[in-house]
Protein backbone atom coordinates (compact mmCIF):
# COMPACT_ATOMS: atom_id res chain seq x y z
CA UNK A 1 0.00 0.00 0.00
CA UNK A 2 0.64 3.67 -0.51
CA UNK A 3 1.54 5.73 2.79
CA UNK A 4 -1.65 7.80 3.74
CA UNK A 5 -2.17 11.42 4.67
CA UNK A 6 -4.03 12.80 7.60
CA UNK A 7 -4.73 16.42 7.20
CA UNK A 8 -5.53 17.55 10.65
CA UNK A 9 -8.12 20.26 10.71
CA UNK A 10 -8.65 19.76 13.98
CA UNK A 11 -9.53 23.42 15.35
CA UNK A 12 -8.04 25.15 12.56
CA UNK A 13 -11.40 26.82 11.81
CA UNK A 14 -10.58 29.33 14.69
CA UNK A 15 -14.77 28.59 15.71
CA UNK A 16 -15.70 30.19 11.96
CA UNK A 17 -17.49 27.34 10.28
CA UNK A 18 -17.47 29.34 7.13
CA UNK A 19 -13.92 28.20 6.97
CA UNK A 20 -14.48 24.39 7.24
CA UNK A 21 -15.72 23.96 3.38
CA UNK A 22 -12.43 25.41 2.40
CA UNK A 23 -10.24 24.02 4.68
CA UNK A 24 -11.83 20.23 3.15
CA UNK A 25 -11.40 20.98 -0.06
CA UNK A 26 -7.91 22.24 -0.15
CA UNK A 27 -6.91 18.72 1.64
CA UNK A 28 -8.21 17.22 -0.69
CA UNK A 29 -6.88 19.17 -3.39
CA UNK A 30 -3.60 18.81 -1.91
CA UNK A 31 -3.65 15.17 -1.93
CA UNK A 32 -4.65 13.96 1.26
CA UNK A 33 -6.48 11.05 2.18
CA UNK A 34 -8.43 11.76 5.49
CA UNK A 35 -9.86 14.95 7.20
CA UNK A 36 -9.58 14.77 10.77
CA UNK A 37 -11.56 17.06 12.91
CA UNK A 38 -11.58 17.50 17.02
CA UNK A 39 -15.27 16.53 18.75
CA UNK A 40 -14.90 17.57 22.55
CA UNK A 41 -16.91 19.45 24.80
CA UNK A 42 -14.55 22.19 26.37
CA UNK A 43 -15.58 21.92 30.07
CA UNK A 44 -15.45 18.21 29.87
CA UNK A 45 -11.33 18.24 28.23
CA UNK A 46 -10.27 21.56 29.53
CA UNK A 47 -12.36 22.27 32.97
CA UNK A 48 -13.74 25.48 31.23
CA UNK A 49 -15.20 27.15 28.30
CA UNK A 50 -12.59 28.68 27.22
CA UNK A 51 -12.60 26.60 23.68
CA UNK A 52 -16.20 26.64 23.43
CA UNK A 53 -15.88 28.05 19.88
CA UNK A 54 -14.27 25.02 18.32
CA UNK A 55 -17.29 22.78 19.33
CA UNK A 56 -19.68 21.00 16.91
CA UNK A 57 -23.21 20.26 16.85
CA UNK A 58 -24.23 16.80 15.74
CA UNK A 59 -25.57 18.25 13.04
CA UNK A 60 -22.86 20.40 12.19
CA UNK A 61 -20.50 16.94 11.94
CA UNK A 62 -23.32 15.53 9.72
CA UNK A 63 -22.79 18.47 7.25
CA UNK A 64 -19.02 18.23 7.48
CA UNK A 65 -19.19 14.64 6.59
CA UNK A 66 -21.30 15.45 4.02
CA UNK A 67 -18.69 17.99 3.00
CA UNK A 68 -15.94 15.50 2.77
CA UNK A 69 -18.13 13.03 0.39
CA UNK A 70 -18.60 15.50 -1.87
CA UNK A 71 -14.74 16.37 -1.79
CA UNK A 72 -14.35 12.39 -2.03
CA UNK A 73 -11.71 12.68 1.03
CA UNK A 74 -12.64 10.89 3.53
CA UNK A 75 -13.89 12.10 7.63
CA UNK A 76 -13.00 10.58 10.71
CA UNK A 77 -12.59 12.61 14.30
CA UNK A 78 -11.03 12.44 17.62
CA UNK A 79 -13.86 11.90 20.16
CA UNK A 80 -12.95 12.94 23.18
CA UNK A 81 -16.53 12.03 25.49
CA UNK A 82 -18.86 9.02 24.75
CA UNK A 83 -21.79 11.45 23.02
CA UNK A 84 -19.41 12.18 20.67
CA UNK A 85 -18.51 8.50 20.19
CA UNK A 86 -21.99 7.75 19.52
CA UNK A 87 -22.39 10.62 16.75
CA UNK A 88 -20.05 9.01 15.02
CA UNK A 89 -21.12 5.60 15.35
CA UNK A 90 -24.65 7.10 14.03
CA UNK A 91 -22.88 8.78 11.14
CA UNK A 92 -21.07 5.19 10.20
CA UNK A 93 -17.73 6.58 9.90
CA UNK A 94 -15.03 4.41 8.83
CA UNK A 95 -11.73 5.04 11.79
CA UNK A 96 -11.29 6.43 14.84
CA UNK A 97 -8.63 8.69 16.26
CA UNK A 98 -8.04 8.49 20.14
CA UNK A 99 -5.71 11.84 20.87
CA UNK A 100 -2.66 11.39 23.21
CA UNK A 101 -4.12 13.52 26.01
CA UNK A 102 -7.39 10.34 25.66
CA UNK A 103 -5.26 7.57 25.63
CA UNK A 104 -3.59 8.26 29.38
CA UNK A 105 -6.98 10.33 31.00
CA UNK A 106 -9.75 8.57 29.53
CA UNK A 107 -9.41 4.85 29.70
CA UNK A 108 -13.05 4.00 29.88
CA UNK A 109 -13.75 5.91 26.67
CA UNK A 110 -10.67 4.43 24.68
CA UNK A 111 -12.23 1.03 25.89
CA UNK A 112 -15.27 2.00 24.75
CA UNK A 113 -13.40 3.44 20.73
CA UNK A 114 -11.60 0.42 20.67
CA UNK A 115 -14.99 -2.22 21.25
CA UNK A 116 -16.17 -0.76 18.18
CA UNK A 117 -13.82 -2.99 15.82
CA UNK A 118 -12.92 -0.09 13.80
CA UNK A 119 -9.52 0.65 12.97
CA UNK A 120 -8.67 3.37 15.58
CA UNK A 121 -5.23 5.30 15.69
CA UNK A 122 -4.00 6.28 19.06
CA UNK A 123 -0.76 9.18 19.44
CA UNK A 124 1.58 8.33 21.87
CA UNK A 125 2.56 11.90 22.65
CA UNK A 126 1.91 11.33 26.58
CA UNK A 127 2.91 7.70 26.92
CA UNK A 128 5.88 7.02 28.81
CA UNK A 129 5.10 3.02 29.42
CA UNK A 130 7.59 0.55 28.16
CA UNK A 131 4.53 -1.25 26.33
CA UNK A 132 2.00 -0.09 24.06
CA UNK A 133 -1.25 0.51 25.32
CA UNK A 134 -3.58 -1.39 24.22
CA UNK A 135 -3.29 -4.88 23.02
CA UNK A 136 -5.87 -5.02 20.31
CA UNK A 137 -5.82 -5.61 16.76
CA UNK A 138 -7.63 -2.69 15.56
CA UNK A 139 -5.58 -0.28 17.15
CA UNK A 140 -2.69 1.71 15.17
CA UNK A 141 0.20 3.50 17.14
CA UNK A 142 1.39 6.89 15.66
CA UNK A 143 5.00 8.88 17.12
CA UNK A 144 3.76 11.91 18.34
CA UNK A 145 5.34 15.16 20.18
CA UNK A 146 2.32 16.62 21.92
CA UNK A 147 3.66 20.00 22.10
CA UNK A 148 2.39 22.88 19.23
CA UNK A 149 4.74 23.57 17.58
CA UNK A 150 7.89 21.66 18.14
CA UNK A 151 11.36 22.04 16.58
CA UNK A 152 12.74 19.20 14.38
CA UNK A 153 15.64 18.86 17.25
CA UNK A 154 12.66 18.00 19.54
CA UNK A 155 11.88 14.70 17.73
CA UNK A 156 12.44 11.79 19.60
CA UNK A 157 13.81 8.59 17.59
CA UNK A 158 11.07 6.72 15.39
CA UNK A 159 9.06 4.84 18.22
CA UNK A 160 8.09 2.34 15.93
CA UNK A 161 12.34 1.06 16.27
CA UNK A 162 11.00 0.69 19.96
CA UNK A 163 7.56 -1.22 19.86
CA UNK A 164 7.60 -2.42 15.98
CA UNK A 165 4.22 -2.89 14.10
CA UNK A 166 1.41 -1.42 15.33
CA UNK A 167 3.38 1.56 14.98
CA UNK A 168 2.33 2.60 11.46
CA UNK A 169 3.02 6.09 11.33
CA UNK A 170 3.10 10.00 13.15
CA UNK A 171 1.19 12.57 14.35
CA UNK A 172 3.21 15.64 13.56
CA UNK A 173 3.34 19.03 15.30
CA UNK A 174 6.61 20.16 13.90
CA UNK A 175 7.91 23.01 11.97
CA UNK A 176 7.40 22.22 7.62
CA UNK A 177 7.32 18.79 6.36
CA UNK A 178 10.72 17.30 7.14
CA UNK A 179 9.96 14.99 10.41
CA UNK A 180 7.07 13.70 7.99
CA UNK A 181 9.13 12.89 5.40
CA UNK A 182 11.76 11.54 7.89
CA UNK A 183 9.63 9.32 9.08
CA UNK A 184 8.32 7.62 5.57
CA UNK A 185 11.51 6.78 5.07
CA UNK A 186 11.61 4.60 7.93
CA UNK A 187 8.86 2.83 6.66
CA UNK A 188 5.80 5.43 8.10
CA UNK A 189 2.37 4.36 6.19
CA UNK A 190 0.24 6.63 7.35
CA UNK A 191 1.18 10.95 8.16
CA UNK A 192 -0.89 12.90 10.38
CA UNK A 193 -0.30 16.77 10.28
CA UNK A 194 -2.43 19.75 10.97
CA UNK A 195 -3.32 21.47 8.24
CA UNK A 196 -3.98 25.41 7.76
CA UNK A 197 -5.20 28.21 5.21
CA UNK A 198 -2.80 31.04 6.96
CA UNK A 199 -0.27 29.91 8.91
CA UNK A 200 -0.32 33.33 10.83
CA UNK A 201 -3.81 33.31 11.68
CA UNK A 202 -4.38 33.36 15.72
CA UNK A 203 -4.09 30.45 17.63
CA UNK A 204 -1.11 27.78 18.67
CA UNK A 205 -1.96 25.08 15.88
CA UNK A 206 -1.29 27.16 12.71
CA UNK A 207 2.43 27.63 12.65
CA UNK A 208 3.28 23.80 13.03
CA UNK A 209 0.91 23.21 9.83
CA UNK A 210 1.50 22.73 6.83
CA UNK A 211 -0.20 24.36 4.24
CA UNK A 212 -1.64 23.77 0.71
CA UNK A 213 2.21 24.01 -0.69
CA UNK A 214 3.31 22.03 1.22
CA UNK A 215 0.57 19.35 1.57
CA UNK A 216 1.45 18.52 -2.35
CA UNK A 217 5.05 18.74 -1.40
CA UNK A 218 4.27 15.82 1.16
CA UNK A 219 2.35 14.20 -1.43
CA UNK A 220 4.70 14.10 -4.32
CA UNK A 221 7.88 13.71 -2.30
CA UNK A 222 6.43 11.18 0.12
CA UNK A 223 5.39 9.05 -2.54
CA UNK A 224 8.68 9.07 -3.89
CA UNK A 225 10.24 8.55 -0.96
CA UNK A 226 7.67 5.14 0.14
CA UNK A 227 8.32 3.76 -3.50
CA UNK A 228 12.05 4.07 -3.28
CA UNK A 229 12.54 2.47 0.24
CA UNK A 230 9.88 0.18 -0.59
CA UNK A 231 12.24 -0.87 -3.41
CA UNK A 232 15.42 -1.28 -1.09
CA UNK A 233 13.56 -3.50 0.90
CA UNK A 234 13.92 -0.44 3.65
CA UNK A 235 10.22 -2.01 5.51
CA UNK A 236 7.83 -4.10 5.11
Amino acid sequence: MTFKIISEIGINHNGDFRLIEELIRQSAVGGADFAKFQLYDSVRVFGDDSRARNEFTYEQVSNILSICNAYEIEFFASVFDEEKLEWCLDLDVNFFKIASRTVTKEPELCRQIIKTGLPTFASLGFWEGDDLPFDKPNVLYLNCVSRYPTSINDQPDAIHRKYGYPVVGLSDHSYGIANCLQHIAHGALYVEKHFTLDKSMPGNDHIGSMNLEELKQLRDVGDQIHIASKQSGEFR
